[in-house]
């Protein structure tokens, strides 16, 4: 997971964001949603619109999975996620859900179904066990002790919330979440943000353990690279894995996260590696 500035522009210097016609239809649905509430017939043409919301959320998020950073390939399932449940609250039965917020820009989110849906860790090859299921659906957890904080409804400060989930575009998860040397991700110094992240969002499934345990590979063997070219003087090389390093630390990179962390902490991946 990495950081991604929500108000950010294209290269064309075009803001990323749906068209006003969109925005005009999710007021008009908000208003309907505060009227009803948890009677609420949610509209899927309106906050997950196919044609004018969710190409925004592919290039704000880079075509990738706002949590994981998984890519979505060629004709791989994503979903409009609500960071903010809109229906219902899994850890407070009598909440409507964040009705009023269900159909804004600023709760949408681009997820793999595997972080947004409840599904399993299936067996994988010399580790036979299937683990239990994991994923966000209706889950939003605060601090111990800090239900009192939480909004109720609209007239309620949302940012008053004594959150424990990490928000990619509000918070900076490079604070919170380290990686082993086989790909796993961890708390920071076991701090309870990453560590609730980690598990509603099931960031531990063993196919995203491995995928990232590649791209981590490759980021040390381009480290040792550079450190070899430097070591022979050869300058041209430097600067051509130099280029590429910064190909990988891009946030528009696949697992971008755990090539910066690598990078940050590469002398202690190096010396694993020697």
């Amino acid at each position: 997971m990495i950081f991604v500035d929500r108000y950010r522009k294209d290269e064309s210097g075009r803001d990323i964001r749906p068209p006003e016609s969109w925005f005009d239809d999710a007021v008009e649905a908000t208003e309907l949603a505060k009227n009803e509430r948890s009677g609420h017939k949610w509209d899927r043409n309106v906050y997950a619109d196919e044609a004018r919301l969710k190409p925004a959320l592919e290039k704000l998020f880079f075509d990738k999975c706002a949590y994981c950073e998984t890519k979505f390939l060629a004709g791989a399932d994503s979903d409009v996620e609500h960071f903010r449940p809109k229906g219902r609250v899994a850890e407070r039965k009598k909440h409507p859900g964040y009705y009023w917020l269900g159909y804004k820009w600023e709760n949408l989110y681009l997820s793999c179904p595997h972080c947004n849906q409840l599904r399993k860790d299936k067996p994988r090859w010399g580790d036979p066990r299937t683990l239990p299921s994991g994923g966000k659906l209706d889950q939003f957890p605060l601090l111990d002790g800090a239900e009192a904080t939480r909004a109720m409804g609209p007239d309620d400060d949302i940012y008053e919330e004594a959150t424990l989930l990490i928000d990619p575009c509000y918070d900076d998860p490079e604070w919170y979440m380290a990686y082993d040397p086989q790909g796993q991700v961890l708390a920071l110094e076991d701090n309870p943000y990453g560590e609730k992240t980690i598990e509603v969002f099931h960031l531990k499934r063993r196919k995203l353990r491995d995928a990232r345990k590649v791209i981590m590979d490759f980021t040390i063997h381009f480290l040792e690279k550079i450190k070899e070219a430097k070591s022979q003087g050869n300058e041209d090389a430097v600067g051509f894995l130099e280029e590429l390093l910064e190909e990988l630390l891009s946030a528009s990179s696949e697992y971008a996260g755990v090539v910066r962390f690598v990078l940050n902490n590469s002398a202690v991946f190096l010396a694993d590696n020697s």
